[in-house]
């Protein structure tokens, strides 16, 4: 045997080495789902880490899945292998596997590439027929078997299709003039807050240093915080958040329940 520190060093050369999955689903945690899903890529791929960053999206939510997967798959390292098990029916079986930032995304064919990332990116391929389980409900083998062939460095183009026919949705965008900004709120996050589509620089471009107001249903302020904690508690707080987006939230409260937040509701930031 290896003295302690060699076989440390061993057991983490040989993790390096390994492909590195991340799955986001809507399966929920009390159903059998991701238990077979993960027991399928196992079962062609043997032991490999995998990472769960979700299975609470809200079913069939390809915007809750979009704002989460573009916001946490930057953490990853590239070459990172993502599944994104979303609303699997609207796509009868499509499965899509895409190229971005050195990452591999694996999802389906519903439009959550396009709401992810803006639009399809280029190297987007449809897999080929053949790797299909037709009569999977979960369509685990195909994800299988494609996880086995990245990991076995085949690319996308020797098992999948170039498609430019993807289902391609598009989000709301903010709608910005000097002094004024309306957006969006795109996702209501665990602790109640509002996540909205205006970025720290929209708010610099048309905003910048003068005196505002920011507008969200009921609720109003003047400032812009550094966290949470500033405001009294059951006070109104708007901050920039990691992803740089403009965040409603209260001190101590679920601003979505007590102000009436929710989802695809406009926010506005006006100058004085």
């Amino acid at each position: 045997m290896f003295p302690n520190p060699f076989r440390a060093l061993l057991f983490y050369s040989i993790l390096q080495a390994m492909a590195l999955i991340t799955l986001t689903t809507d399966l929920g945690t009390r159903d059998f789902f991701v238990a077979a899903l993960k027991g399928a890529i196992i079962t062609y791929n043997g032991f490999l880490p995998m990472v769960d960053v979700t299975h609470e999206i809200k079913a069939y939510d390809i915007k809750e899945a979009a704002y989460t997967v573009r916001n946490a798959y930057r953490y990853f390292p590239a070459g990172t292998i993502h599944i994104v098990h979303v609303n699997s029916s609207e796509a009868k079986g499509r499965l899509l596997i895409t190229l971005i930032d050195g990452h591999y995304f694996i999802t389906f064919d519903n439009g959550f590439i396009s709401l992810a990332f803006e639009k399809t990116p280029h190297q987007t391929y449809q897999i080929n027929e053949e790797l299909h389980d037709n009569g999977s409900l979960l369509h685990e083998g195909a994800i299988a078997r494609v996880i086995e062939l990245l990991v076995k460095e085949y690319m996308p183009r020797d098992f999948g299709q170039l498609t430019t026919e993807a289902v391609n949705l598009r989000l709301l965008q903010p709608i910005c003039s000097q002094g004024s900004i309306r957006g969006t709120i795109v996702h209501i996050d665990h602790y109640g807050n509002a996540i909205t589509n205006i970025s720290l620089k929209m708010f610099n471009d048309f905003i910048g240093d003068r005196r505002f107001t920011v507008l969200a249903n009921v609720g109003q302020t003047r400032l812009i915080s550094k966290g949470y904690s500033d405001g009294e508690e059951g006070d109104m707080v708007c901050l920039f958040n990691a992803a740089g987006n403009l965040e409603v939230g209260m001190y101590k409260g679920k601003a979505a329940l007590l102000m009436g937040l929710k989802v695809d509701m406009p926010v506005m930031v006006l100058a004085d």
